[in-house]
């Protein structure tokens, strides 16, 4: 009986064991359950949330279906949910303000591209400075010489030199009438009487020197005649030599003169 009284207590008590645990897995199930539904709910309102339009008003779809808006309100939001959306906001805001202010970048690099080509159009039509023209006459002549085939036998010392007695021949007329001369009648003294001039002076020049140290000195002369001094003999012979190539230049620009005067 004694052995009986143990087994007894253990059939007793196993059923009610056995249904405290079902009903305790029932209960802990239903509620891992309800915690799962609940953050598949929070997953889907936050990917709602992270989309670039508005969930809270109508949209259409890609195939051009309109959807309705999302059951759903800020109201009904966690505060975690909340901190989510203002921050997502706070993105919103500072993409548009980027789009704003590139937008303003974009205008003023329009107006800077217009000033630009504003001051290229003046400064192309603008009237060149007396440096600037004396340095564009001087690029025309030396380019005139090297193309004309009567001065290959000069070297690039000798094409300089002749330019140089051309430019201060042309420097020396502008500094007077360089108002009264147009593009036309510039253009006629460049290519024409002064590559001719130059011609002349570098035959002149051929005679006058009697060495290359001479040569060398009539260039400095030519170039700087106020600061350049030269013999004597030299001198002499360049007085003999250069008026023929100074004459009908000097005739010719006077001439031109005249002629627009009329």
């Amino acid at each position: 009986m004694k052995r009986q009284k143990p087994l007894l207590i253990a059939l007793v008590v196993m059923p009610i064991v056995l249904i405290v645990l079902g009903t305790g897995g029932y209960f802990g199930w239903q509620a891992l359950q309800a915690q799962h539904d609940e953050n598949r709910d929070v997953l889907q309102k936050f990917g709602f949330e992270i989309m670039p339009t508005n969930p809270y008003t109508e949209s259409v779809g890609v195939l051009g279906q309109k959807q309705l808006p999302a059951t759903f309100s800020e109201e009904n939001l966690t505060p975690v949910e909340k901190v989510i959306h203002g921050l997502i906001k706070d993105k919103e805001r500072l993409l548009q303000e980027n789009a704003d202010l590139q937008q303003q970048v974009d205008q003023l690099q329009q107006q800077v591209d217009s000033l630009e080509h504003y001051k290229e159009v003046n400064e192309q039509f603008a009237p060149e400075t007396l440096e600037q023209e004396l340095a564009r006459t001087r690029r025309e002549i030396e380019s005139g010489l090297r193309e004309l085939p009567e001065a290959q036998r000069f070297t690039d010392f000798w094409i300089k030199m002749m330019s140089d007695a051309a430019l201060r021949e042309y420097h020396r007329f502008i500094e007077a009438h360089r108002m009264l001369i147009d593009q036309n009648t510039r253009k006629q003294l460049v290519e024409h009487d002064l590559l001719n001039y130059a011609f002349c002076i570098g035959n002149a020049v051929e005679i006058a020197a009697n060495s290359a140290d001479e040569v060398r000195s009539i260039a400095r002369w030519l170039e700087k005649p106020e600061s350049t001094r030269l013999s004597a003999a030299l001198r002499e012979d360049l007085n003999k030599v250069l008026p023929p190539c100074q004459s009908p230049l000097r005739e010719k620009l006077n001439a031109t003169l005249t002629a627009q005067d009329g």
